[in-house]
């Protein structure tokens, strides 16, 4: 990831022009790591932006298996 792609996500996240410049300083100073910068944007009041929820592994275990009914209406004789 470049500074420029930094810069870009940050952008697209609504993060205000001045914080994306302390985040560039920071990032030219510490390196471009996202668990750092992801870090820095809560302590500046900013939700996660590079945090991938997804690649949890219990992400999605409070989901549980759908039992499927057919469409179609079937009559039975009993």
């Amino acid at each position: 990831m470049t500074l420029e792609d930094l810069q870009f996500a940050l952008e697209l996240n609504c993060v205000m022009t001045k914080d994306i410049d302390y985040l560039l300083e920071y990032s030219k100073k510490n390196g471009i790591h996202t668990e750092d910068i992801d870090t820095q944007l809560l302590k500046l009041g900013y939700d996660k932006v590079f945090d991938n929820q997804y690649e949890e592994d219990n992400y999605d275990d409070y989901f549980n298996n759908i039992q499927k009914f057919p469409n179609k209406a079937r009559f039975y004789d009993e």
